[in-house]
């Protein structure tokens, strides 16, 4: 493999190794990001069909945005090679993690497949069916984000069905029984596949197993999961009949679209018990009820064909026995006639003795409360309108019919305006933004602010690290937001050392947590020449690390020379430039014939400047000779004329 591809791209690393590509971890060059590049393999580069389906995976996916979708970047060939440039997802795929876990807990398994839904929700609606859902391809990265990956056999849908002819395509462990068919393929093909993807999230194996793919692929068509042998016993019964409703055989018993097992997931993941045995009732009364038609159909039938005789017989016994039945049937006349009488007294009694009672208020009650108080007095309760109010709780009554006060009594219905809570809003991402900043965004999505902690972090002090819920998931209006906000970086404290009496180079290596400031120089003959006077912040007292520490130096002031009497005494100034890559370096001037030293100091050079001047003396019409020295080392000489 090339390791750089059409100049832009540095190959890394090999991470991942499929049936139609490899993949790579490679730097962009340009935008100096990581990234990852699925390149097709070199025995397929020469195959139309491959070339065809792996070209269909970008443009399948490259107008597709979404958090829970692998982002498509760029698209080109190098050579013979050609090559999808896309995000790259630091983590694992969910089959590796399956592997190495064996199986997960059941609400990471509920999150991840709410995480896979929404993507496909996103792919559906813009007209995509992956058509090869399976935990090989989908990424999980390091802080749990679900993403979807390979569209490479992905279809755009044409009245929300493809048929395939020929080649079964897709991996057949996670094969709709439609697509083993090589019938009509539509949405619910992947939700079925992400049924079987949950089933081996839950129990680290897949339901069907063969000696061949033909085998595999014959148990989805004619094979039943076995759901109470298979699935743990502590996973939820919503979860599994949430499972048992993806993996339904005919593509009309499952979930229509992804949408609808989203808000299903929700639900479970909010307590909400979901009427699953409806629908499961719902399918044995279709069988009933075609029964019931053969009954309709046949026992009229029957009856007719038995018609005749029955009443020839009847007329015959009637004669025999009329004086029989008139007798029976006036003693069962008067059963019935005294029956009824009773019944009616009582009946009248009861409405003459019936109990008023005062409605009570039961605006923001729930409505759980308010229908087990009221029944238990005989009233009946019908939710009269259920509406979006994020000013009331879901499933809490908004307003009440009769008002508080009136009067009601048994076998009455009351009605109730019932809160569905906050309208849907999808959570805007708030990570690296400012706690002051988002109070506005916050507002304009219909949100508030939760609960907020604090976290040392090297982001900047006041900056969002973290929030709950996550970005782009869907919650309620008036949802509070949490938030973990950065304290910035720890500060560490260090104690600062004693440098009086020690030199400017000592000074340096105690301050290596702490660091040199300014320097001043000052003269004390009863000190010794170099040595530090004093120091800005006290020995023993604890700062913040890299503090500056400003320092005063003891430094000799040279005697001026007197003026000859017979010569006069010329002063003059010699300078030059020090390198400005120093930090600080001592610096030494030097009379060549005397060897007299005329400049002696340790210069700051990013405090004070590169450039240094020394004043010098000598006798009208001398000429002397310099040689300077930097760090004991000679560095340039120089000559001055006196006149």
């Amino acid at each position: 493999m090339k390791k750089m591809l059409n100049d832009r791209y540095e190959i890394l690393d090999k991470i991942g190794d499929g049936g139609m590509a490899f993949v790579y971890k490679a730097r962009c060059t340009i935008l100096n990001r990581i990234v990852a590049i699925k390149v097709l393999r070199p025995e397929f580069s020469n195959d139309e069909e491959f070339l065809l389906k792996f070209k269909n995976e970008a443009l399948a996916s490259a107008g597709l945005t979404h958090p829970n979708i692998v982002n498509i970047y760029d698209v080109g060939q190098d050579e013979d090679i050609n090559y999808i440039v896309m995000e790259y997802v630091d983590g694992m795929n969910l089959k590796d993690l399956i592997k190495k876990e064996g199986s997960l807990d059941y609400s990471y398994a509920l999150d991840i497949t709410k995480q896979i839904a929404m993507a496909l929700n996103q792919a559906h609606k813009n007209g995509i069916v992956h058509r090869d859902i399976k935990p090989h391809n989908i990424l999980i990265s390091k802080d749990k984000v679900a993403k979807v990956a390979d569209f490479g056999i992905a279809k755009a849908t044409t009245s929300s069905t493809i048929t395939v002819v020929g080649n079964v395509i897709g991996s057949v462990h996670y094969f709709s029984p439609e697509q083993a068919r090589g019938g009509y393929i539509d949405k619910t093909s992947d939700l079925y596949s992400l049924g079987i993807v949950l089933y081996e999230i839950l129990t680290g194996k897949v339901p069907f197993k063969g000696d061949t793919p033909v085998n595999i692929a014959l148990k989805h068509i004619n094979e039943d999961i076995n759901f109470e042998k298979d699935i743990p016993n502590n996973v939820p019964k919503d979860i599994k009949n949430l499972l048992y409703k993806l993996t339904q055989k005919k593509q009309s018993d499952r979930y229509q679209d992804a949408y609808e097992l989203i808000k299903d997931i929700e639900h479970i993941e909010n307590d909400v018990e979901l009427d699953f045995e409806e629908d499961y009732e719902l399918y044995h009364t279709q069988k009933l009820n075609s029964l019931n038609e053969e009954l309709k159909t046949n026992i009229p039938k029957q009856l007719k064909e038995e018609g005749v005789n029955t009443n020839m017989r009847k007329r015959s016994k009637d004669k025999i026995n009329n004086k029989k039945k008139m007798t029976i049937l006036g003693v069962l006349f008067a059963l019935i006639l005294s029956c009824s009488i009773a019944f009616v007294a009582y009946s009248v009694k009861d409405l003459f003795t019936t109990k008023n009672y005062k409605m009570p208020d039961f605006e923001n009650a729930t409505l759980e409360d308010a229908t087990s108080r009221l029944e238990s007095i005989g009233v009946s309760v019908e939710v009269r309108n259920e509406s979006y109010d994020s000013s009331v709780e879901k499933n809490h009554i908004i307003s009440q019919i009769p008002a508080v006060g009136s009067s009601i009594r048994k076998g009455q219905t009351v009605k109730f305006d019932v809160s569905k809570g906050g309208e849907p809003v999808i959570v805007p991402n708030l990570v690296r933004k400012t706690l002051e900043s988002v109070e506005d965004i916050l507002k304009e999505s219909d949100l508030k602010e939760g609960v907020i902690d604090y976290e040392f972090s090297s982001l900047a002090e006041g900056t969002i690290i973290s929030q709950k819920p996550r970005a782009f998931t869907e919650v309620e209006q008036g949802t509070g937001i949490d938030f973990i906000v950065s304290k910035g970086e720890e500060v560490k404290l260090v104690k600062v050392p004693n440098l009086v009496g020690k030199t400017l180079e000592d000074a340096r290596i105690l301050l290596v947590d702490l660091g040199v400031g300014k320097i001043k120089y000052e003269e004390n003959k009863d000190k010794k020449e170099g040595v530090i006077l004093s120091q800005s912040i006290n020995a023993g007292q604890h700062v913040e690390e890299s503090k500056k520490i400003d320092l005063i130096v003891n430094e000799y002031k040279e005697e001026k020379v007197v003026e000859s009497p017979s010569k006069k005494i010329i002063e003059k100034q010699i300078s030059f430039a020090l390198s400005e890559e120093e930090e600080a370096v001592k610096v030494v001037v030097k009379e060549k014939n005397t060897s007299k030293t005329v400049y002696d100091k340790t210069i700051n050079i990013q405090e004070s400047g590169n450039m240094i001047s020394v004043p010098i003396q000598g006798y009208e019409g001398e000429t002397k000779e310099y040689e300077i020295y930097v760090d004991n080392a000679f560095y340039a000489k120089t000559t001055a004329e006196f006149k």
